[in-house]
């Protein structure tokens, strides 16, 4: 009997704007599944590489069990081990989420030619597109991002996975949006980060009638000049909108990190969009701070901001420990 056919990958839709699963919810969600898998009594914790290692590594550690790692190729069906082999017969078979279920039914398919007996995990599942549902999962029908996974969506990445390809870390290498008004329309040039620049985009709040003036000044600085976004028309003034778009432009860009020079912006962008690796650039020092911001509830009803979390509470914006 011939497989069902996978759905395209919802990532493909430039338009989707993710649910991001940090780690501490991903966790918090294996939790509650591996009570089941405590009654199966499984011998070891096998994690499909490289999305899968991480819960993984949390299933192993919560049941106190050996952990193995598992190659698997969903175009070849191939699967192999990545190391010596675990211990024993039962299997916890790990990946982080089924999105066309395609690599979870090719490991599966291995272990049980090996004659293990397979139960598998993860995190969540879309069940509008996989063609496999997990044994253990939450079903899940928006798109959704894993912090080990942002390079998923760059512009490369998406290419590749619209042929039906897979992964390939080649295609995963950072993209970046930089804040264009801050950065390169200064009276006086200031440090700019390192980027690449077929990997990075401008975004800016001027009108689209200034592109002519900007991309020559922006040709000054970046010889060949650098792709601009601008606004759309009637943007309102006020911070929240202007983060919005910044966050919902980066998003259809592929960005994976956004470097901000407005501590305000960087912050609520940061809430905006978690799935971004946000920064505040700061254009004395010539550094970035990473951001870690969290939208309030009641602000957010209301029309207001966001607020950035430090060891002291709600604070304007905060270095990452160790920075």
């Amino acid at each position: 009997m011939s497989e069902p056919a996978a759905r395209p990958w919802k990532g493909l839709d430039t338009a989707r704007m993710p649910t991001f699963i940090g780690y501490e919810q991903a966790e918090r969600i294996i939790a509650a599944l591996l009570e089941q898998a405590t009654r199966w009594r499984p011998d070891a914790v096998a994690g499909i590489a490289r999305g899968g290692l991480v819960p993984a590594t949390m299933a192993a550690c919560i049941l106190a069990l050996p952990l193995a790692m598992l190659a698997a190729d969903r175009g070849t069906g191939e699967a192999g081990w990545l190391g010596p082999p675990p211990p024993g017969r039962r299997i916890l078979l790990v990946d982080d989420c089924c999105a066309t279920g395609q690599t979870m039914r090719a490991a599966r398919a291995a272990l049980l030619r090996q004659g293990r007996d397979v139960l598998t995990l993860t995190i969540v599942h879309d069940p509008e597109t996989t063609t496999y549902v997990p044994d253990l999962s939450h079903p899940m029908r928006e798109l959704f991002r894993f912090p080990w996974e942002r390079g998923e969506a760059t512009p490369a990445a998406r290419a590749r996975r619209a042929t039906g390809a897979s992964a390939d870390r080649a295609t995963e290498e950072p993209f970046i949006g930089l804040d264009l008004d801050g950065l390169f329309l200064t009276p006086t040039p200031v440090p700019l980060p390192a980027f690449a620049t077929d990997r990075a985009v401008l975004m800016t709040t001027r009108p689209e009638s200034e592109r002519a003036r900007i991309s020559a000044h922006v040709a000054h600085r970046v010889p060949g000049g650098l792709p601009l976004q601008f606004p759309p028309s009637g943007l309102p003034p006020d911070p929240r909108s202007q983060a919005g778009y910044k966050a919902e432009a980066a998003t259809r860009w592929g960005c994976t990190i956004f470097v901000e020079t407005d501590p305000e912006q960087a912050i609520r962008i940061a809430a905006l969009a978690p799935h971004l690796l946000v920064s505040w650039w700061s254009r004395a020092e010539g550094r970035a701070w990473p951001i870690g911001a969290a939208e309030q509830p009641h602000a957010a009803s209301a029309g207001e901001g966001a607020a950035a979390i430090g060891a002291d509470g709600p604070i304007l914006a905060y270095p990452e420990r160790g920075s």
